[in-house]
């Protein structure tokens, strides 16, 4: 209640000699609420169609889980469909950066005969840190992952990720450039061949690549918000195998050079705590 009917009320209460004891005014509750509590847990998952390996000309399904996490009242950060798994160590509205994981699937001669005699390639965890930069608050963003390989290829890798934001009513349409390099260790595990491998496979030349950039390419997202819990996105990506990746004959021999994927993924947000 606003404070000057109380003051007409405790007038009235003088004039005819009443004593009259008067509520605390609970305004100042009411002008500093509690802060929300509790988090907000978003569950995910994609399926895609893509290269069945780096450089293949063969295309296969693939599938992945996401999973994130904010808290209540947080706003919910833009993110790629293309891009790893991240936490951020410290964070600002232009700023973020922190560690960042991602899950490649490998290279096996079974997928392909043309691949015979050719040393498989084991599905792989990459794991390192990330550093993201809002040139545009809302609508440009800078990104940089850097990871290193663990069980498939003990190699290192960085993407840089360019990406336009612009929401459009219920839909968010984003896209930009991509860029990726490979060390080499990285280059050789996925693009070399040694001359025991040449050998053995018949078709494929002895090859020993160094490390650089591996593509350069497109990305492009099409998210709907069918509600404050679900969304649906789809995504395309458009990838050309450059330098010392490009002249492996895993690409020029049995492969191609132009790499592309199409997927479709959901999610559910839903709160815990609080």
């Amino acid at each position: 209640m606003p404070a000057y009917p109380k003051l007409a009320v405790a007038g009235l209460c003088l004039v005819a000699g009443s004593q009259v004891a008067v509520a605390a005014d609970p305004a100042p509750a009411l002008l500093n609420p509690t802060p929300a509590s509790g988090w907000i847990v978003t569950l995910g998952g994609s399926g895609q169609i893509g290269p069945k390996y780096d450089g293949a000309k063969a295309y296969g399904p693939s599938g992945t889980p996401s999973l994130s996490w904010r808290r209540v009242g947080e706003p919910e950060g833009f993110s790629a469909p293309d891009e790893g798994l991240d936490f951020a160590l410290y964070e600002t509205s232009r700023f973020s950066m922190g560690v960042v994981g991602d899950l490649k699937s490998g290279r096996y001669s079974g997928s392909d005969r043309k691949l015979f005699g050719m040393r498989d390639v084991p599905w792989t965890i990459e794991a390192g840190a990330f550093a993201e930069f809002w040139p545009i608050e809302d609508r440009l963003r800078t990104r940089i992952e850097v990871r290193q390989g663990f069980h498939g290829h003990h190699g290192i890798v960085a993407d840089i990720f360019v990406d336009w934001v612009q929401p459009i009513g219920r839909f968010t349409l984003s896209g930009g450039p991509r860029l990726s390099f490979g060390n080499q260790a990285y280059m050789r595990r996925n693009f070399g061949v040694t001359p025991e491998e040449s050998q053995a496979n018949g078709i494929l030349a002895a090859y020993s690549p160094s490390g650089g950039v591996k593509s350069a390419g497109l990305a492009a997202a099409l998210e709907y918000a069918w509600s404050d819990v679900w969304k649906t996105t789809a995504y395309a990506r458009y990838d050309r195998l450059l330098q010392d990746a490009a002249r492996s004959p895993i690409v020029r021999t049995i492969g191609a050079r132009d790499q592309f994927s199409f997927g479709l993924s959901t999610t559910y947000s839903f709160k815990i705590g609080g």
